[in-house]
């Protein structure tokens, strides 16, 4: 699988040593020539140093020719027209961090008429995941699958 990532912090160095190991062909870009360079040494990816939003940058990284492009870079904003560009120049899927409250109220308008496939709020996914655990106090895991919840009980 061809994979995009824009922001190469804390989050897309995680996604792209992930990726890397279960042998996709990684693209990052990022705004920080030195951590672009940092990546690709550490890491068989291509790096491309500019603005993710940017429509230049992301013909120049070949983002038609991507599988999934992910977006996250600290800006909700940069993520969501980082993945608005990649759609419209063909990339197939699209996942943006997106974290401003405000914006996940109005998700679906992000989905449905932007072309942004996937978006990811990670501190409502921890909240959420803190509040499963809490709700089965005497569980060891608790487990969501096709949205019913499964949990294993202490003994």
């Amino acid at each position: 699988m061809k994979i995009l990532v824009i922001g190469d912090g804390k989050v897309g160095q995680a996604i792209i040593q992930h990726t890397c190991q279960e042998g996709h062909e990684i693209t990052i870009i990022d705004n920080d020539p030195k951590v672009v360079e940092d990546i690709v040494n550490l890491c068989d990816v291509i790096g491309y140093v500019g603005n993710g939003a940017s429509y230049d940058v992301q013909k120049q990284a070949d983002v038609e020719k991507m599988d999934l492009v992910i977006a996250v870079t600290p800006s909700d904003e940069t993520n969501i027209l980082s993945c608005i560009v990649a759609k419209k120049l063909g990339a197939k899927s699209t996942i943006a961090r997106v974290r401003n409250y405000d914006y996940n109220k109005q998700i679906n308008l992000l989905m449905d008429n932007l072309g942004i496939d996937m978006t990811i709020n990670p501190e409502l996914e921890a909240a959420n995941e803190i509040f499963r655990i809490l709700n089965f106090p005497q569980a060891i895991k608790v487990d969501t699958f096709a949205k019913t919840i499964d949990f294993v009980l202490a003994e």
